[in-house]
């Protein structure tokens, strides 16, 4: 009978301390079995001596003799172990056979063969020796003579340690994730598969790790990754690296300064990583577009505060201005952003709109431009510019800063006022830059009134043009004067020259009336389409310069006596009393009193005349002044005295008028 060993940790059969070690209790049956007949020292002496001659006997033979006899010889195989375990690949077990004829006597040296069902879990060699290469189960079978024999292996990996797989030092940036995996091994450092491990974090605040072996950089630093299995540990060290996210403008954006000079502020960017912190050494470029100025110095490199500055004198153009920032790391650039202010001496702004003008109170019919060119006639883009309505109007831009072709255009609400009204265009800062103007002209609306701005108590002479001349004033519903307003003129007394004048730039309108010939109160009526109040004018008319007077008759009967109380009624050429105008009496015949006579309101004036006893014709003269109307009453003288009076006859009495 052979013995059997097994090489490796543990040599040498263990009695199993798991059921799963003990596969039917194969084991202990078999090292029973074996105890049974091989002793300790001995056995190993018999066996190689019996090996020995054994060996001998079956020398020289060729392999097909030898085969034959050990067929015929051989009754009965065993193989010992009848089941083994290995704990770790690699581990070898070393199995004995024993093989004895029909008489039980045991046959040394024939020929084996031995064979494995799954090479995969364990594999073994022509000596019997088997090597685990796998996990699982798999029978060893020896044959000899004909006969076999089995035996049942098993390799069941033993957890000895934990193995990390990779770097001795893990390195994640912060925010992302990487991957870690360690190992639960056997004794000979094999893997053992499907023995999960648990990882944690001796600081979550700096990298934390889930189930799966998937580790966070959560804030720069450094910790350990724990990964535990039953009670075998190991740690991982890991170093979490900042990682430059974004660049944080802390200051020198959206100045102002000419162009072509410096800003006072430097720009100051601030490089910070994922969760926020500052970070030290990060390369900064700042980047202009060529030609459009210089900044100094064009690359720095972030301080203890993650701080990068740097000096910017702005373009020669006019316009807004832009610096790109980049970090090394960051993959969007910061842009900052400046106003370059145009210069009086280098800026001209023109008008591109021409005849503006639209309705008082309403907008102009389309906007308005202006063009913002240097010196040389160049556009120049992208200037601010701002507006501002006079005479209470209101004006509204359509964008803020000039095209590329150097407008900008703004739509302009005119103030109430009708006229000429101003809008002012500030280009740039108004310290560097005065304001220009534009004017339009505000057109008055629809005529909405009509009103008689003089001659409301006008008196004048008849048949004369009255003076002043009526005024009369068209507006439109603000009360700004309508010019080109054509009005209908209707005297109901008099006569006018133009039926159907025009009001004037001013909306106003004089219109020359000649009164009728009576004296009085005349009327004439003005009316304007659109207007629905016509306005009354009227005027009172006064007699014309005396023309005509005339001795009134007197009554019968009065002619003879010594007092002769006389009338005079003065009219102009129309026929008009004449009143309160002084009529002077004169006589060469007695006396008159009151020589001078102002005539009433019918144009009468009243006087008394004593001829005296004169025979023959007596004249009473009356005259006005500076005028040609004159009159003269003749009285015809009575008879002599030496005739009585009752022969006497009425003399005659004649008044001529001149």
């Amino acid at each position: 009978m052979i013995g059997w060993s097994k090489a490796g940790p543990g040599v040498g059969p263990k009695p199993a301390t798991t059921p799963a070690l003990r596969p039917h209790g194969l084991i202990s049956n078999a090292w029973r079995w074996g105890a049974g007949f091989i002793s300790a020292g001995a056995g190993l002496v018999s066996i190689l001596s019996y090996t020995h001659s054994i060996r001998a006997k079956f020398e020289g033979m060729d392999s097909v003799t030898t085969e034959a006899l050990a067929h015929a010889a051989v009754r009965w195989v065993g193989i010992t172990p009848t089941a083994d375990t290995a704990t770790s690949i690699g581990d070898t077990i070393q199995l004995a056979v024993t093989a004895t004829d029909a008489r039980g006597n045991a046959l040394l040296g024939a020929p084996t063969t031995w064979s494995s069902t799954d090479t995969a879990v364990a594999s073994v060699d022509s000596a019997g020796t088997v090597v685990a290469r796998g996990g699982g189960a798999t029978a060893v079978t020896v044959m000899i003579g004909g006969k076999s024999a089995l035996t049942h292996i098993y390799v069941q990996q033993a957890p000895a340690d934990l193995r990390v797989v990779g770097e001795s030092m893990f390195r994640v940036p912060e925010g992302e994730r990487g991957k870690t995996v360690a190992q639960v091994v056997d004794a000979r450092g094999h893997e053992i598969p499907g023995l999960g491990t648990r990882w944690r974090s001796a600081d979550p605040s700096i990298a934390a790790i889930d189930s799966m072996g998937n580790a966070t950089g959560i804030a720069p630093g450094r910790t350990s990754l724990v990964a535990t299995y039953n009670s075998l540990v190991v740690q991982l060290p890991v170093e979490v690296y900042p990682v430059p996210a974004s660049l944080t403008l802390l200051g020198g954006d959206g100045q102002r300064a000419p162009a072509g000079r410096r800003v006072s502020q430097p720009v100051l960017v601030q490089v910070v990583s994922r969760s926020g912190r500052p970070i030290e050494g990060v390369s900064v470029r700042f980047v202009l577009e060529e030609g459009t100025g210089r900044v100094e110095p064009a690359a720095d490199s972030s301080d203890a505060q993650g701080i990068a500055r740097a000096a910017w004198t702005l373009g020669g153009a006019p316009g807004r201005q832009s610096l790109s920032v980049n970090a090394e790391g960051v993959a969007s650039p910061t842009l900052v952003t400046a106003e370059a202010e145009p210069v009086a001496a280098n800026t001209r702004i023109a008008v591109v709109s021409e005849h503006l003008e639209g309705p008082a109170g309403g907008a102009l019919p389309e906007p308005f431009a202006v063009r913002v060119t240097d010196s040389s006639g160049v556009a120049l883009a992208d200037v601010p510019v701002a507006w501002t309505a006079g005479d209470n109007g209101s004006i509204v831009a359509n964008e803020s800063r000039t095209d590329s072709l150097g407008e900008a255009r703004a739509l302009w609400t005119l103030g109430p006022k009708s006229g000429s009204q101003r809008a002012y265009v500030q280009v740039g800062n108004a310290r560097a830059m005065p304001r220009f103007m534009v004017e339009a002209s505000a057109l008055a609306g629809a005529p909405a009134g009509l009103a008689l701005v003089n001659g409301k108590k006008s008196e004048g002479l008849v048949g004369a043009v009255l003076k002043p001349l009526p005024e009369l004033r068209v507006v439109d519903r603000a009360g700004n004067p309508v010019p080109g307003v054509a009005l209908t003129i209707l005297p109901t007394s008099g006569t006018v020259t133009d039926s159907t004048p025009a009001t004037d730039s001013t909306g106003r309108v004089r219109v020359a009336w000649t009164l009728g010939r009576s004296a009085g109160l005349q009327r004439m009526t003005a009316r304007v389409e659109g207007v629905p109040r016509a306005v009354e004018i009227s005027a009172r008319a006064r007699a014309a310069g005396p023309a005509n007077l005339t001795f009134v008759t007197p009554k019968a009967g009065t002619a003879n006596r010594a007092i002769q109380s006389l009338d005079v009624d003065l009219t102009d050429a129309y026929g008009n009393a004449v009143a309160d105008q002084p009529v002077v009496f004169s006589t060469k015949f007695g006396n008159v009193s009151p020589g001078r006579v102002m005539t009433d309101a019918h144009g009468r004036a009243h006087t008394r005349w004593t001829p005296g006893t004169k025979v023959g014709l007596r004249t009473l003269l009356a005259a006005v002044k500076g005028t040609d109307a004159r009159a003269s009453f003749v009285l015809e003288a009575p008879v002599a005295a030496a005739v009585k009076p009752a022969t006497v006859k009425k003399q005659a009495v004649r008044h001529v008028a001149r």
